[in-house]
């Protein structure tokens, strides 16, 4: 999000030089600068002990593709925490192990993703009120649920790290 007006006062912001930053939004009254901002999310690809891949469906963002765990990191949480909570609201499992699989950023909608690779013992879900349904993919068949394969899609830069890691 690029500041134009001072969320504390509502005066229109000025551009004013911040060091290397160059010009960045500036409240006069407030003295405080505005730098762009943007969301931070995590995306988790819960795997069992079988390589099987926890598919979500959620009508709500496709009704023809599925997706991994994902959700807004809240104000005090770490994207580990984040992920932990996700995982168990979403699918009512407990991680074992999580394993960090870097960030990325999803221009689509300005947030950027830390992924993540969660482990998990293969059992049934508990799924939330925001969940349609889920089950476990055998690994050779999710590519085929996920969206599209292009720039800015985590699921597949997930999934072929985890391919790779496994020696596939």
């Amino acid at each position: 999000m690029h500041y134009k007006y001072c969320p504390e006062c509502g005066k229109k912001l000025i551009g004013k030089l911040a060091g290397d930053d160059g010009a960045v939004p500036y409240c006069t009254d407030c003295q405080r600068y505005w730098f762009d901002s943007f969301a931070s999310c995590v995306i988790v690809m819960v795997v069992n002990e079988f390589h099987e891949i926890a598919m979500l469906h959620q009508s709500y963002i496709s009704d023809e593709h599925e997706t991994f765990v994902a959700g807004f990191i809240t104000p005090g949480e770490t994207a580990e925490q984040a992920a932990v909570r996700e995982v168990k609201e979403e699918l009512g499992l407990d991680i074992k192990r999580l394993e960090y699989a870097g960030t990325h950023w999803f221009d689509k909608r300005e947030q950027l993703m830390h992924a993540f690779v969660g482990y998990v013992s293969k059992s049934d879900f508990t799924l939330s009120s925001e969940v349609d349904g889920a089950n476990w993919i055998a690994l050779d068949e999710a590519p085929s649920r996920m969206f599209p394969d292009r720039p800015g899609n985590t699921q597949h830069i997930l999934y072929r790290q985890y391919k790779s890691k496994l020696g596939k």
